[in-house]
């Protein structure tokens, strides 16, 4: 009885990483997101829509690239965001893929240093709330249920997004922020209020945006019972959940990190990967159930 209770749950949870893995693939629609005067961009934003079926309403993610832009070198959009988009949709979420880079002229900003880039960290929070306004005068979404998820810088501008309430309207509901850069906010973590529940996942040995500052503004801010809480995955690094990543590598080519001017290390982690697949839709379900 024991040994098929044990190959009833094995047999369950494959089926879920099965249902995770190879969700298929959504309907994808390349659009312009207006800036609607709280954007600082000069442009209509390009944006890339997943597009669950079904009219909905549906619950909505806007999602937000790091550094590297949201493209790969062949212009098209990047693995990570691709999977990522593909996954929400094939759960009923509409996925708002936003590109803050076109708009302002620049591909990534990965190679250059913190003091020396012109795209800043308050251009990101009024591109979040541009499109934020965009998603919620659509009929297929729920206003009541839109959240934020970033990447690296943008795991940084999903802090800030989310610390800061917008002029007009509510905020997001949610916010999720794959390996942020926490170092000066938890400097200045009596500043730091998040709005909305808030989910940080990052890798234990990442020495591009490290895990302790991030542990340390999370220990902080939930012992005054604000939402926010931290997945730290041991042995893994920067990059963690991207698909496109095949072998550890030491980027020489940014300046930024733990050690500046020594590189950063990217690394796969197939199991973290699927287990922070699982943990984002959890915590959605949690949150907007």
């Amino acid at each position: 009885m024991q040994k098929s209770s044990k190959r009833l749950r094995r047999f369950h949870t494959l089926l879920l990483a099965l249902c995770i893995g190879n969700a298929s693939a959504a309907a994808v629609e390349s659009i312009h997101v207006p800036t609607a005067g709280i954007s600082s961009a000069a442009v209509a934003l390009v944006a890339h829509l997943f597009k669950p079926a079904g009219p909905g309403p549906h619950p909505a993610v806007l999602m937000m690239h790091g550094c590297g832009g949201a493209y790969n070198s062949q212009g098209e959009l990047s693995a990570r965001h691709q999977m990522w988009g593909e996954i929400l949709a094939s759960h009923g979420y509409i996925a708002l893929m936003l590109d803050s880079f076109s708009a302002r002229n620049s591909k990534e900003i990965c190679r250059v240093k913190f003091d020396e880039r012109k795209v800043k960290e308050s251009d990101g929070v009024g591109d979040a709330y541009a499109a934020l306004a965009w998603l919620r005068q659509r009929s297929d979404v729920d206003p009541s249920r839109i959240g934020i998820l970033g990447w690296s810088y943008d795991g940084g501008v999903t802090l800030a997004t989310i610390s800061h309430q917008p002029e007009h309207g509510k905020g997001f509901s949610a916010a999720i922020s794959f390996y942020p850069g926490c170092s000066a906010r938890n400097r200045h973590a009596d500043r730091f209020h998040p709005y909305a529940p808030l989910l940080v996942l990052m890798g234990e040995a990442d020495d591009w945006t490290p895990a302790a500052p991030c542990k340390a503004l999370t220990d902080t801010v939930a012992g005054r019972n604000e939402p926010m809480r931290i997945v730290l995955y041991p042995d893994s690094y920067h990059d963690f959940d991207n698909p496109s990543l095949t072998t550890k590598r030491v980027r020489k080519d940014v300046p930024n990190g733990v050690h500046p001017g020594q590189g950063v290390t990217v690394a796969p982690n197939a199991q973290a990967r699927e287990d922070a697949k699982r943990r984002v839709l959890a915590f959605l379900g949690e949150v907007w159930k």
